[in-house]
């Protein structure tokens, strides 16, 4: 019995040696993972979210900063980084053109006159439109426009500028206040204009307008038409 379990000793050491080993090099590798978590992703063509931006990208995995001078010459996929679970990240069949929407006419809400810049970056014109009177802030001297943005060389800022995700800290200023919209624009009160809400009623509100206008066009009539997971 004695020399069975001398035997058996150096068998057993080398057991505990391999199984030490196995574990040394799994606690390493989680480390590892921890530390770079880009690493994870199983798709890499997208970064990893991002406080001060990545609030967007585009559908190459391009940041979008948060102003720009130049306008974006791939879609990009708006509010990557929004708040709300259920959706997380986004595939790029949820991207926005830019193109389109102020080159095509049949993205346009009238279907004879490309979208105005303004018509999403409100803030860059010297006062309200007409029937825009709920306009409160306006921070550029002329209307933006491509020919404008070139000559001024002064940038446009992001959505994100103001309209922060609802988990964002609030102040006094951002996210804005709540519109009560004149009753002849047919859009309901806005409550707190997060980016998820100023994302959904611009959009909305031009989808549903152009559909009026063509019946030939398709109506969005489910959030999975445009909010796509991985």
């Amino acid at each position: 019995m004695t020399s069975r379990m001398g035997n058996m000793k150096p068998v057993l050491f080398v057991i505990l040696l391999v199984t030490s080993t196995c574990l040394a090099l799994t606690f390493s590798r989680n480390a590892q993972s921890s530390l770079f978590p880009a690493a994870n992703l199983t798709n890499t063509s997208v970064p990893v979210d991002g406080v001060d931006p990545p609030h967007a990208v585009d559908i190459s995995g391009k940041v979008i900063p948060e102003s720009s001078t130049t306008q974006p010459d791939k879609p990009i996929i708006l509010a990557k980084d929004s708040g709300d679970e259920k959706w997380g990240e986004l595939k790029p069949e949820a991207a926005f053109d830019h193109t389109k929407h102020n080159t095509d006419v049949s993205h346009s809400i009238d279907g004879t006159t490309v979208n105005a810049c303004v018509e999403c970056h409100h803030t860059d014109q010297p006062s309200a439109r007409k029937a825009e009177e709920y306009l409160k802030r306006f921070e550029r001297k002329e209307l933006l426009t491509a020919a404008q943005l070139e000559a001024s060389k002064q940038p446009v800022k992001s959505c994100r500028a103001c309209h922060f995700q609802p988990s964002s800290e609030e102040t006094d200023e951002f996210p804005p206040k709540g519109v009560k919209y004149p009753k002849k624009t047919g859009r309901a009160p806005s409550g707190k204009l997060t980016n998820d809400v100023a994302y959904h009623i611009n959009c909305l509100f031009c989808h549903d307008a152009a559909k009026k206008r063509d019946p030939k066009l398709k109506p969005l009539q489910e959030c999975a038409e445009c909010h796509i997971k991985f």
